[in-house]
């Protein structure tokens, strides 16, 4: 069950699919089947709870505006589930793979509106599960960045929505997404600031910042983030915890400053995306450079967010004197990069429905063995 390859007029590959049915079940599969053995899997762990599991128990006895150094969104999310359904370890694990599956939904979604091909959308989710954040260390311990993925996702699926149909709904809505992505994890600030800049350079697209309903937006958003800003600063030490330390405390070094919070930034980039890009590699050889040498609308503004946001994170960096950047630090930034993948190829023209068998295989292997080397060194 494949597909023949013809070359068109004007270089573009269109593919002559023979069992397009296939293609959309195997990364169906795959999701279902993952998402099910993760919960299985955490309530054969037992009750060990990791650190930040810990926290959400500790904190799940009330509603409050703020607990600690991170935001209170994801909080409040386990807070009604655990009303629900009590506190325990299955409550825990539906809430943190619940949330993951949410967030291939909606990078789904916001592929589906902006791609030609349905198998081409499937790069977006494929690849989201591909990232190190999501396979590995959300099975470990994450759980505020993991709200936080969803928020993001739900932010570019309301932005291509509100590109498609500007109205004050809209725009009310995506400033609403924008304040739940703060109280998910701060460092999101920089996404909707990122995006304006982004669609401010693309002249197609700059309509929607140069629009009297940013407003809204803006409103919007801080009415939703509001409350917690109030008691972030009102408790500036219980807010900020730790983390400025954690930034500043990497050792001395004769490297100058700026140079070391650069290096620690190129690292934290590539260990976050490698992975991701060589199995995208993989999945499309012979098509790589015909691939990353389309562009398009939306090619450049999520590629420009991308680079934008990083560019701001270094820009911090420098401010805080940080000589310290962990990659689950910058995760929440690349959520959109298989969705940049999935436009490359959806720009380029090319339809290879055995390029996403071939990325659902190699993302479901890696997965799986991650998996399991989570669970087998839950016993050590």
């Amino acid at each position: 069950m494949g597909s023949e390859l013809t070359d068109t007029a004007n270089g573009s590959y269109v593919s002559i699919r023979r069992d397009p049915r296939l293609n959309a079940l195997l990364p169906v599969l795959l999701l279902s089947t993952y998402f099910t053995a993760s919960f299985i899997l955490r309530l054969l762990r037992g009750g060990d709870l990791a650190s930040d599991e810990a926290q959400q128990v500790a904190f799940s006895h009330a509603l409050q505006l703020g607990y600690g150094n991170q935001p209170p969104l994801y909080n409040w999310l386990f807070y009604c589930f655990s009303r629900l359904f009590g506190v325990s370890v299955a409550t825990l694990a539906f809430v943190k793979n619940a949330t993951l599956l949410a967030t291939c939904i909606f990078l789904g979604l916001a592929a589906r509106k902006i791609v030609t091909e349905r198998e081409t959308a499937w790069i977006s989710v494929l690849g989201f599960l591909s990232l190190p954040a999501v396979f590995l260390l959300s099975q470990r311990d994450l759980t505020h960045s993991v709200g936080a993925f969803a928020v993001v996702a739900i932010f570019l699926y309301v932005l291509v929505l509100m590109a498609e149909r500007p109205s004050s709904g809209s725009y009310a809505l995506l400033g609403a997404v924008a304040g739940m992505g703060f109280l998910a994890k701060y460092n999101f600030a920089i996404i909707p600031f990122a995006t304006a800049v982004a669609l401010l350079l693309e002249p197609g697209l700059r309509r929607l910042v140069l629009n009297w309903r940013l407003a809204v937006t803006i409103a919007v958003g801080l009415i939703v983030a509001g409350p917690h800003v109030y008691w972030a600063t009102t408790h500036l030490d219980a807010a900020t915890g730790n983390t400025l330390m954690e930034m500043r405390a990497a050792a001395r070094s004769a490297i100058p400053g700026q140079l070391n919070a650069a290096w620690q930034l190129v690292a934290s980039i590539i260990k976050c995306s490698a992975l991701t890009l060589a199995i995208f590699a993989a999945a499309y050889r012979g098509h790589i450079r015909t691939i990353f040498s389309a562009s398009s609308e939306w090619t450049r503004v999520i590629g420009r967010m991308l680079v934008i946001s990083m560019i701001l994170v270094f820009v911090i960096m420098l401010s805080l004197d940080a000589t310290l950047m962990r990659p689950k630090w910058i995760s929440i930034f690349f959520v959109a990069f298989p969705l940049y993948l999935a436009l490359k190829v959806d720009a380029a023209g090319i339809h290879v429905p055995e390029a996403i068998t071939r990325f659902t295989m190699v993302v479901g292997t890696v997965i799986f063995i991650s998996l399991g080397v989570v669970f087998a060194g839950s016993f050590h």
